[in-house]
């Protein structure tokens, strides 16, 4: 086999192992996450890999779109949840 041939079938190994990793590490959790805040209720869906983080996530996203400022997203982030459907995927 000559060098070029060598080289190439390293690349391509490489590639196949990187493909074949984020297979595995892929979402495992797809959350809908509804939260009342200020008398709106705004829900966001977020996949991820661990279902905590995934809840966290969406809380977090959906205070974004209610919430003006730290003091308001603190607050909006501690209100219980309206809804929290988690599946795995």
């Amino acid at each position: 086999m000559n060098k070029s041939a060598i080289i190439t079938l390293v690349f391509l190994a490489f590639v196949a192992s990187v493909s074949i990793d984020l297979l595995w590490t892929g979402n495992k959790y797809q959350c809908e996450i509804c939260i009342k805040y200020k008398d709106q209720i705004v829900c966001q869906e977020v996949k991820g890999m661990a279902k905590d983080d995934t809840i966290m996530t969406g809380m977090s996203t959906a205070c974004a779109k209610v919430a003006n400022g730290m003091t308001e997203s603190i607050e909006c982030q501690a209100q219980p949840l309206e809804k929290m459907e988690c599946k795995e995927i």
